[in-house]
């Protein structure tokens, strides 16, 4: 489950993840699983600098696209298989699908701070940047170390420059393209303080096969192969989808209507009568497809 993982702060290098890494880096984690560990191999391969490299590499990891395996190699994670992989849905991370899911593992998965205290656990749905970093603040006392402030202030950063939608210059790869998703805006208070929304817009290229695969994970966290749930759990509890993909309850109950006479016909059960809201999930007979699994996980199912 995400809440047993250990908050994370830092590791991006104050790179937020640009147009063009993820697909770079799981192409040359194919080409050589070996590689990713020589810095000036890795270098010349993706073609950037030593600090660079650091930041591709955690967030190959951190988006589920490359994992570090038992062997000290780099290979295909989850959304890697799935996306990028041979048979791949997207295999140049072109479609706001591929955000969406992409989103959704850097929140449920990677466990960053900022992440989980805006999508994730903390609810964050309007702050300024102070309030952020206070969040962040409160998030980090349990660490060996204290966080200095300079840590928290970037870590923040990073999170509304990963996510705030701005004006791009002719450099196409300097921009991350989560952008795209429009789930963070920026506005001016009363004050004259800059503070930032989350998006409740519907949610744009957020298909119902995207939905079905967070879902899915989301009950597959949780331990069971079967769940029942209830409509509150989809949508607002911890790490649901509801949450991390800042849906409300109407959109999040349209999803489930269309899945289960669809793409989860076999699998999902939606109970919506007058008393209760009730999803009932069995796994075993979800669609492989739709599934995100480890490579081990794979190879021993």
């Amino acid at each position: 489950m995400t809440d047993q993982l250990q908050d994370r702060f830092s590791g991006h290098e104050s790179f937020i993840c640009r147009y063009g890494w993820l697909s770079k880096v799981h192409r040359a984690a194919l080409e050589d699983p070996g590689i990713l560990h020589n810095e000036l191999k890795s270098m010349h391969t993706l073609g950037i600098g030593r600090n660079m490299v650091k930041s591709v590499l955690f967030w190959g990891v951190a988006a589920g696209v490359i994992q570090l395996e038992d062997t000290g190699e780099y290979r295909s994670g989850p959304l890697g298989r799935r996306l990028l992989g041979p048979d791949g849905w997207d295999k140049y991370l072109e479609s706001l699908e591929s955000m969406w899911l992409i989103h959704w593992w850097l929140v449920s998965n990677a466990k960053l701070a900022a992440w989980s205290e805006v999508f994730g656990d903390g609810r964050l749905r309007r702050f300024d940047r102070k309030a952020l970093v206070d969040r962040l603040s409160v998030r980090g006392r349990d660490k060996a170390r204290p966080l200095a402030s300079s840590t928290l202030e970037q870590h923040a950063g990073i999170l509304m420059q990963s996510y705030l939608k701005d004006e791009r210059n002719n450099d196409d790869t300097s921009w991350c393209p989560l952008q795209d998703l429009s789930l963070l805006m920026q506005t001016v208070t009363d004050d004259g303080r800059v503070a930032f929304n989350v998006s409740n817009r519907q949610p744009l290229g957020l298909t119902e096969r995207a939905f079905a695969v967070c879902l899915l994970d989301y009950v597959r966290r949780r331990g069971a192969d079967q769940s029942n749930l209830s409509l509150a759990d989809v949508s607002r509890g911890d790490y649901s989808p509801g949450a991390v993909l800042c849906l409300d309850e109407l959109t999040v109950r349209r999803y489930l209507d269309e899945l289960a006479r669809g793409l989860l016909a076999r699998c999902l059960r939606f109970n919506d009568t007058a008393d209760t809201q009730t999803v009932v999930i069995n796994l075993n007979n979800a669609p492989d497809d739709l599934i995100l699994a480890t490579e081990a996980e794979v190879l021993n199912a």
